[in-house]
C-alpha cells in the first residue's frame, strides 16, 4: 500500500514542502560573519559573574552622610527598575527625608578610615595609599577583610598620606566658583562652624592640660602631618579652592611630582594580580592630574561587600556629564560612556580606589544607569555601608581604556613570565641557512635576524643610527618566508618610527599588501596627499563609501548637531566597519602605534603570530601591554635602546619600559646589540660611543662621507655667557609649575640658523633645533616665525604631536606645553629633546638653556637625555650653552666640556662658525 501525501493546509495536515536550503554566503558575507564573531570574542572581558542591570539587586546608598542601618533594611530594590524611575530620588529629595548632614559631627578616627577593609592584600605599592580616618557616622566594613589584608594595611598605612594631602594655592581640578556642590558644601561647613569652634577650643584646652579630646587624635595641621581630612572637608577640597603648603605642589619641568617619587617600578612581581594592582594605581595617579572627577551620582551597592558589582545613576544633562561628549554626538544618541570603559571609584580623600569597568549601561528619562563590575584583580571589598557623598568617579582617557582592557587579555604564559620577572627567559642560538635580501647587512644585524627566527622573545638593542629600520624590514621578510604566518604586526610609540618602516615596504616591496592604521586624532594629517596616504585604512574606507555617506561624514566633522540622523549615523558606522574588516583580513603587514593596536580594527583578527615593537624603550610598560595582549602571538620582538630616553610620566612607575625592566632584573641576558652606526660624522659620534656605549659601538661611515661644504667644524660648542636664564611660572590643574628659557641663547640660535641658511646653503628642512625645555622651544619658535630670513613669507607655525601612547598627554606640570609636540616653522623643526628622539637631521642646534650663579642645570644632566641630544645630527652639531655652568652642574657635562676643550671645539664667538 502506497503512502498518501495530503495537500491540505489545514491543522495537523502533512506538508509536502521541503525545508528551504540555507542561502550560500558570498565570500564577502562569509568574511563579514567571521569578523563579527571574532570581534565579539576579542572585545569581551571574561567574567565569572552572570550580571545584568535587570538581575542586579542591591541597596541604595544614602544621599546624606552615614547610611543608617534601618534605612538599609528597608531598602532592597532592583537596579534595573531604578533606571526606570525608582532611582530617581536625588540628593534634594533624600535630604528632605534624611537628617541634616550637620547633625552628624565629623569624627576623626585613629587613622584607619576604611583602609583596613579596603586594602588589597599582598600589594605593597598599590596599598600604600594608606589609612585615613573613619568616615563620620558609620561603621567601618573591616569585618569583611581577611587577616592578610589587615596585616598588610598596617604595614603600608603611611605611604598614601603624602598623596592624600590637599592641593594648595590654586583651584583644584573640579573647582567652579558657581558650582552647586560648592555652595551646598559651603552651607554645610557654615553650619558646622560654631560647633567646630567649641570643639577646637576644648581640644586645645585639653592639649594644654596634657589630655586628649575623646574620640579624636591630634589633627593639628593635617596637611603637614599627612593625615587625610574628614569626609566633609575632603568633599569641600574637591569642590572649592583650598589653601595649604605651597611647596607640596611646586614642580619643575621634567621632574616627576615630589609626592609621586615613591611610586617607582619594581623589578619583579609575585603574581599578575599584584602586577595589575600596582599599575592600576599608577594609572589612577596619572589620570587624576588630567581628568575631572564626577561627583553628582547615586550608588546602589550590592547586598554583600564581597560581591563584585555596583550600579551608579546620574543625570545625563548634568554639567559634568555634558563635558564628556560633544553636543552633536549626544544628538546622535551617543552616551558619554561605553561598554568595557574603565571608571575608577574612589573615596573623597582618595585613600582607597576601586577599579571598575562598564558592564552594561542604559539611558532613560534623562538618567544614565551604569552597571559597574570590579576588575578581577581588585582585592578591596566594596564599602557598602557608606553614602553617596563619600565617593567620586574618575573617567579614564582612551589610552587607559585600552591599557586596562589589555590587562584582562594577557593570557600567554611566556608573556606572563616576562611581566612577572622572576624567571630567566631562555634564548636559543642557531644559525639558519638564510638568503638575505641585501649583501650590506653587518654581522650584528645578521645575528639579530637569526635570533628572531629561533626564539619567542627577542630583545634587540639599537643605538642611534645603527640601521634598526633596515633590520626590522629584513626580520619581517625572513619571518614571512620561513613561517608563512600572516599578518605581521609592527608597532611603535611614535608614528614616525612606524612610517619609516612602512615607507621602505612601499618602495621596495609593492607586491606585499601593507596597511597603516592610525588613531582617530591623527587621521586628518594622513590624507591622500601624504606619503603613506594610499595604504592608510581610513583613506581606503572613505574612498569605498557611497557618496551620501561621504556627505554625512562632512556634516559630522562640522560639529553642528542635527545634520545627520541617528539612523544615518548607525548605517555609516556599520558600512565603515564592514569595509575596514575586509581590508584588515587581507593585509600581510599592519603598521600602527602601541595604543592604536588596541582599537576596534584589529579586533577582527583571530591571530597575530608575530609582533615587532620598535622604539621599545620609549614605550611605557603599560602601553606595551596593549600589543602584548593581542591573540595568537608566537613571536614578540623588542627593538630599542635603554641608553636613550624612556617615555615621560608624572608618575615614575609609568616611565620605565618593559624592555628596560627585563634587562635590569636580569631575566633577559645579553640583548643583541647592533654595533655599527651610520648616522653621525665621526667627530660627533666619538664622545657618545666612548661614554654611553663603552666603546662597543663603531663608526660605519667616514669623515669624508659626512663632510658638508663650508663646515669646518662638524662639532661646535658656542660658549654663551651673554646673560642668565629666565624662570617661567605657570599653573595648571591645581599645580604651580616652573620651567626655564634663555633669550640670549635663543638669539644665538637664530644667528647660527642665518649662517646655515645664507652662508652654508643648508635647506631649512634639513635643520632641527632642540632644547630640554618646552618654554625655550616656544621662545625660539616665536623668533623664527617673525624672522624675515627664516620665514620670509610669514607662514604660520605648524605643530605636530607624534606619540599616541603618551600618558597624561606628555605634559610635565612644570612645563609650558606638551613635551611631545614639535613646532615646525617654514620647514625648521623646533622641539624638546624628548620629542625629537627617533628623529634625525643633517644639522642640529642644541640650546642647553641653563645659566645661573648657583650652577644648577636640573634635568639637563639626565644621562639619557644628553645621549639623545648629542646623537641626532648627521653632518653638524652646534651646542649652545654656558660651559662653566654645565661643567659645575654635572660630572658628565664636565667630562664633555673637557673633551671639547681638548679638541679645540669651544668658541666664545660665532664668527668662527
Amino acid at each position: 500500500m502506497s503512502d498518501t501525501v495530503s495537500t491540505s493546509k489545514g491543522r495537523g495536515a502533512t506538508s509536502s514542502r521541503k525545508p528551504r536550503p540555507k542561502k550560500t554566503l558570498t565570500r564577502l558575507e562569509e568574511m563579514a560573519k567571521q569578523a563579527y564573531e571574532t570581534k565579539k570574542i576579542n572585545s569581551t572581558i571574561n567574567s565569572d559573574a552572570n550580571l545584568s542591570l535587570r538581575s542586579f539587586k542591591g541597596v541604595k546608598a544614602s544621599s546624606n552622610e552615614p547610611a543608617s542601618m534601618s534605612g538599609r533594611n528597608k531598602a532592597s530594590s532592583n537596579a534595573s527598575s531604578g533606571s526606570k524611575g525608582s532611582g530617581s530620588r536625588n540628593g534634594k529629595s533624600a535630604a528632605k527625608k534624611a537628617p541634616a548632614a550637620s547633625t552628624s559631627k565629623p569624627k576623626v578616627g585613629n587613622g584607619t578610615h576604611n583602609r583596613k577593609a579596603n586594602n588589597p592584600s599582598g600589594n605593597k605599592q598599590h596599598d600604600s595609599r594608606s589609612a585615613s580616618k573613619v568616615s563620620p557616622g558609620f561603621k567601618s566594613s573591616k569585618t569583611h577583610l581577611d587577616t592578610e589584608s589587615k596585616q598588610f594595611a598596617q604595614k603600608q598605612a603611611s605611604r598614601l598620606l603624602t598623596f592624600a594631602k590637599p592641593v594648595t594655592g590654586v583651584k583644584g581640578p573640579n573647582t567652579k566658583s558657581g558650582d552647586p556642590a560648592t555652595k551646598k558644601l559651603g552651607k554645610e561647613l557654615t553650619k558646622h562652624t560654631s560647633a567646630k569652634a567649641k570643639s577646637n577650643a576644648a581640644s586645645n584646652k585639653a592639649k594644654k592640660q596634657g589630655k586628649q579630646t575623646p574620640g579624636k587624635k591630634d589633627i593639628d595641621s593635617p596637611a603637614k602631618k599627612g593625615q587625610p581630612l574628614s569626609s566633609v572637608k575632603a568633599a569641600a577640597a574637591q569642590a572649592a579652592p583650598v589653601v595649604a603648603d605651597p611647596a607640596l605642589e611646586d614642580c619643575e619641568e621634567g621632574e616627576p611630582l615630589k609626592r609621586f617619587t615613591k611610586y617607582v617600578p619594581k623589578k619583579s612581581y609575585p603574581n599578575l594580580e599584584d602586577y595589575f594592582n600596582e599599575f592600576s594605581f599608577a594609572l589612577f595617579l596619572e589620570e587624576r592630574l588630567e581628568n575631572d572627577f564626577l561627583q553628582d551620582f547615586e550608588i546602589t551597592w550590592p547586598k554583600s561587600s564581597q560581591e563584585k558589582a555596583l550600579v551608579v545613576q546620574m543625570k545625563s544633562d548634568s554639567e559634568e556629564v555634558k563635558k564628556l561628549l560633544p553636543p552633536h554626538l549626544v544628538k546622535l544618541g551617543r552616551l558619554p560612556f561605553t561598554n568595557q570603559q574603565p571608571l575608577m571609584l574612589t573615596n573623597q580623600d582618595e585613600s582607597s580606589v576601586w577599579y571598575t569597568y562598564v558592564r552594561e549601561l542604559d539611558s532613560k528619562k534623562n538618567r544614565i544607569t551604569i552597571l559597574l563590575e570590579l576588575y578581577s584583580w581588585n582585592k578591596v571589598p566594596l564599602p557598602i555601608r557608606e553614602g553617596n557623598k563619600h565617593f567620586k568617579l574618575l573617567p579614564c582617557s582612551a589610552q587607559v581604556n585600552r591599557i586596562m582592557f589589555a590587562m584582562t587579555r594577557v593570557q600567554n604564559p611566556k608573556f606572563i613570565k616576562l611581566l612577572l620577572g622572576q624567571e630567566r627567559i631562555k634564548q636559543l642560538n642557531f644559525n639558519n641557512r638564510l638568503q638575505f635580501t641585501k649583501e650590506t647587512f653587518n654581522d650584528s644585524q645578521k645575528a639579530a635576524i637569526q635570533h628572531v627566527l629561533n626564539n619567542s622573545v627577542t630583545v634587540l638593542q639599537g643605538p642611534p643610527g645603527t640601521g634598526k629600520t633596515s633590520t626590522i624590514e629584513e626580520i619581517i621578510l625572513q619571518v614571512m618566508n620561513s613561517f608563512h604566518t600572516l599578518p605581521i604586526l609592527c608597532v611603535a610609540a611614535s608614528n614616525i618610527a612606524i612610517d619609516n618602516i612602512a615607507e621602505k615596504f612601499m618602495v621596495n616591496r609593492p607586491d606585499i599588501k601593507i596597511l597603516r592604521i592610525l588613531s582617530q586624532s591623527k587621521e586628518a594629517q594622513y590624507n591622500n596627499d601624504h606619503m603613506l596616504g594610499k595604504i592608510c585604512l581610513h583613506n581606503i574606507v572613505y574612498e569605498q563609501l557611497p557618496t551620501d555617506m561621504k556627505d554625512n561624514i562632512s556634516k559630522l566633522r562640522s560639529g553642528v548637531p542635527g545634520l545627520v540622523s541617528k539612523n544615518q549615523y548607525n548605517k555609516l558606522l556599520t558600512t565603515q566597519n564592514a569595509i575596514s574588516d575586509r581590508h584588515v583580513a587581507q593585509a600581510q603587514i599592519i603598521f600602527t602605534t602601541n595604543i592604536a593596536s588596541g582599537g576596534r580594527q584589529l579586533k577582527a583578527i583571530k591571530e597575530l603570530p608575530v609582533v615587532i615593537m620598535d622604539e621599545s624603550t620609549q614605550s611605557s610598560e603599560v602601553s606595551t601591554l596593549v600589543p602584548l595582549s593581542l591573540p595568537g602571538i608566537k613571536r614578540f620582538v623588542f627593538v630599542g635602546d635603554e641608553k636613550q630616553l624612556s617615555s615621560f610620566s608624572n608618575v615614575p612607575q609609568l616611565e620605565m619600559s618593559l624592555f628596560e625592566r627585563i634587562l635590569t632584573n636580569g631575566t633577559y641576558e645579553q640583548p643583541h646589540m647592533l654595533d655599527t652606526q651610520y648616522r653621525m660624522h665621526p667627530a660627533i659620534s666619538e664622545f657618545p660611543i666612548k661614554t654611553f656605549y663603552n666603546g662597543m659601538l663603531k663608526d660605519g661611515v667616514s669623515a669624508e662621507q659626512k663632510s658638508w661644504p663650508g663646515i669646518a667644524h662638524p662639532l661646535f660648542f658656542y660658549n654663551c655667557n651673554a646673560g642668565p636664564e629666565s624662570k617661567v611660572f605657570n599653573s595648571k590643574r591645581g599645580m604651580r609649575g616652573f620651567t626655564y628659557n634663555n633669550k640670549h641663547e635663543a638669539q644665538a640660535i637664530l644667528t647660527i640658523l642665518h649662517k646655515l641658511i645664507m652662508d652654508k646653503k643648508v635647506n631649512r628642512a634639513e635643520i632641527g633645533i632642540i632644547t630640554p625645555y618646552s618654554s625655550q622651544r616656544d621662545l625660539i619658535s616665536d623668533l623664527l616665525v617673525k624672522d624675515p630670513i627664516v620665514n620670509p613669507t610669514g607662514k604660520a607655525m605648524e605643530q605636530e604631536m607624534d606619540k599616541d601612547d603618551v600618558l597624561g598627554g606628555g605634559e610635565s606640570p612644570g612645563g609650558s606645553g606638551n613635551k611631545v609636540t614639535i613646532n615646525i616653522v617654514n620647514g625648521v623643526f623646533v622641539a624638546t629633546v624628548d620629542s625629537f628622539q627617533g628623529h634625525e637631521k643633517q644639522f642640529v642646534l642644541f640650546s642647553c638653556v641653563r645659566s645661573n650663579n648657583e650652577n644648577k642645570i636640573g634635568f639637563v644632566k639626565d644621562r639619557r637625555r644628553m645621549n639623545v641630544a648629542l646623537t641626532r645630527a648627521k653632518n653638524g652639531l652646534v651646542v649652545v650653552g654656558s660651559k662653566d655652568v654645565l661643567r659645575q652642574g654635572d660630572a658628565l657635562w664636565s667630562d664633555y666640556v673637557e673633551y671639547l676643550e681638548t679638541k679645540g671645539l669651544v668658541f666664545d664667538a660665532l664668527d668662527e662658525y
